[in-house]
């Protein structure tokens, strides 16, 4: 299993971009770096060309959303699981991973987190199956980019947990510093 970090977002709503922010001592990007390569085989980063990474990267051609950036993965290895993490989640912990790891179903297009604010898997925090691939591109290729919708219409692993906490995006300067804030509480 690879892990794929999804940075390729322009962060409009955050004014920055949001895989260099700080929450434990080190950019966010390099924070998720770190972790997924406890549990995975390789790491990389989805991104958007003009981002000029040279590393470990996968540059997101559609550039269309996170679901272009699965697909972008599984073009670059189809054969492989994919983990994958966005970058504006600060919560999300190896205790979370090993979770999702634990309950991994290789029989399902996907293992993900129910998550009860948006009433259905949380699309990015999720370890995609080969067996999506196919099934992604179609999806993508017929017009349509949710990563949520696309786990809402397959066969996927939901894991129903007390502490969803993790599941938090951060996505705007006023969530980020209210983050901050409650963090050094």
């Amino acid at each position: 299993m690879n892990g794929l970090i999804l940075i390729g977002g322009k962060s409009s709503r955050m004014g920055t971009d949001k895989s260099l922010l700080n929450y434990h001592g080190l950019s966010q990007r390099e924070y998720l770096f770190q972790l997924l390569s406890k549990f995975c085989s390789d790491v990389y980063f989805s991104s958007r060309q003009e981002q000029g990474l040279s590393e470990n990267v996968i540059i997101d051609t559609l550039a269309n959303g996170p679901a272009s950036g699965v697909l972008s993965a599984f073009e670059y290895n189809p054969e492989t699981a994919w983990l994958v993490l966005a970058c504006d989640m600060p919560l999300v912990s190896e205790e979370a991973l090993e979770i999702l790891v634990r309950h991994r179903n290789p029989g399902k297009m996907a293992t993900a987190f129910y998550n009860p604010e948006i009433n259905a898997p949380e699309p990015l925090i999720t370890i995609y199956e080969p067996k999506t691939y196919p099934l992604m591109r179609d999806f993508i290729k017929a017009g349509h980019k949710s990563p949520k919708i696309f786990l809402q219409n397959n066969d996927v692993q939901l894991i129903h947990i007390e502490d969803k906490g993790f599941l938090k995006n951060v996505n705007t300067k006023a969530e980020f510093n209210d983050f901050k804030i409650n963090l050094k509480a």
